[in-house]
Order: structure tokens, then sequence, then C-alpha cells
């Protein structure tokens, strides 16, 4: 945790010592009276919070903003099959540390149909996974995240215009990842089938949606792992 989320602009925060923030404080930063730490709105300014008063039952800190906030996205909006929930909770947090401005998550033929009613998505858990790659990126800026209930759905719901569009495929793939784009400095749509690939109406979905299917490389890679590889990789050459 590389700064403390909150979701709105006040002058002073009230955390009880149970709260997992005030232990991270006191046990992790070893801060105390007069610490001086960072802090951010949800989407809004960063700031800082100086430790005003801490007994055995509350901590009391301080905040002063700045005025600027600039967004720190990238160009960059995910389309990914549900996956197992620990896969996902993987690409929550990690392509929200990355900087990608949306995910659109949604249940493909060849995924679990109890992907989409996981502990992970009923609950506000896929947020906190949010806020966590939030915090460790140094960021104020949270991605908008939706679940579909298939692909032909999102794209209906989406509007992708004529934005750059690959989607990831180790089975028909076109040609490799490097060698697709032209970039927009806007938006780059990237879209991974689930655990088990995609199936062959989505396939051709996606190409009369305008994707063109593309390799990572010769190794077929983990969800997770073709997502961090394939955003980083974009953001180098944007």
């Amino acid at each position: 945790m590389n700064l403390y989320l909150i979701s709105e602009k006040v002058d002073h925060v009230h955390w009880l010592r149970s709260d997992k923030r005030s232990v991270h404080l006191t046990e992790v930063l070893k801060a105390g009276k007069g610490s001086v730490l960072d802090f951010a709105v949800e989407n809004g300014p960063k700031g800082k919070g100086t430790v005003e008063y801490l007994d055995e039952h509350e901590i009391i800190i301080s905040c002063k903003w700045h005025e600027t906030n600039d967004s720190d996205f990238l160009p960059v909006s995910l389309i990914v099959g549900l996956s197992r929930p620990q896969t996902c909770r993987k690409i929550l947090e990690q392509a929200t540390t990355l900087g990608v401005r949306c995910l659109h998550f949604f249940s493909a033929r060849k995924g679990e149909p109890s992907y989409a009613s996981s502990r992970l998505w009923i609950t506000n858990e896929w947020k906190s996974r949010i806020r966590n790659g939030a915090e460790q990126a140094f960021s104020s800026q949270l991605p908008d995240c939706k679940i579909h209930p298939s692909l032909d759905s999102l794209l209906q719901d989406i509007p992708i215009k004529d934005e750059p569009r690959v989607a990831f495929d180790n089975y028909e793939a076109e040609s490799a990842f490097k060698k697709v784009f032209p970039l927009s400095e806007t938006n780059n749509w990237l879209a991974f089938g689930p655990e088990r690939g995609w199936c062959a109406e989505e396939r051709k979905l996606l190409t009369n949606e305008g994707f063109t299917l593309c390799s990572l490389g010769k190794r077929v890679l983990r969800v997770e792992t073709a997502v961090v590889s394939a955003v980083g990789t974009l953001s180098n050459l944007i």
C-alpha cells in the first residue's frame, strides 16, 4: 500500500484502531503522532495526511489536498472472459496497477457459469481488488468495471467505434501482437478469452466486429499473465 484511498474529500479522517488501515499505519509503517502519509480521493486529488491523535481506540488524521487531479490512465480497455475467481482477482489488481481505463468481463461459452456468482463478484470484493491495485500504483484513478452475460451482449453494450481492437488467440492468430497496431492515443481494446479459450462462435463474432486475432508468442500463457504481458507491451509502444 503506497497511499491511502478514501471515498470523499474531507478535512479529517477518523479510523478505529481495529481498522485494517490503522493496523497497517501503526504496525507496518510504524507511524505515530506527527507522521505524514500519502492520501488520495477515489478518482480525485492526492494529498498529505498528518497523524494528529492516536490512542488505543482511534486515530485522527488531518488532510491537505493538492489542487490538480490529473488522470494517469493508459489508453487501454480490456475485455476478459470470466475465469476462476483467483485468476480474476489477479487481473483486477494488476490491470489497475498498470493503468487500464476499464475492464469488461463476460461469461464465455467455455467458461464455468458459476464464476459470475462467486464471492468475488456478488460482494464488494472486486472493488477492493481494484482499490488495492490503485494504491499499489500510487494513483487515485479507479477503472470502470462491469460484468456482461455474454460476449455478444458486451459488444452490443459498449461503444467501440473506430478504435483499434485486438483479440488474443493461440490457435487462429493472424499475426504477432506487436505487428498489428497503429495505436490510438485515446483508447485501444484488448480482448482475452477465458482459461479454456474462445469458442468458434466467439471468434466469428470478434472478427465480424473488426477485432484482429493475434498472439503473444509461441507459448501458452495463463490469462492473468497474458493480460500483464499485453498491457505492458502496448504501454511501451504508446
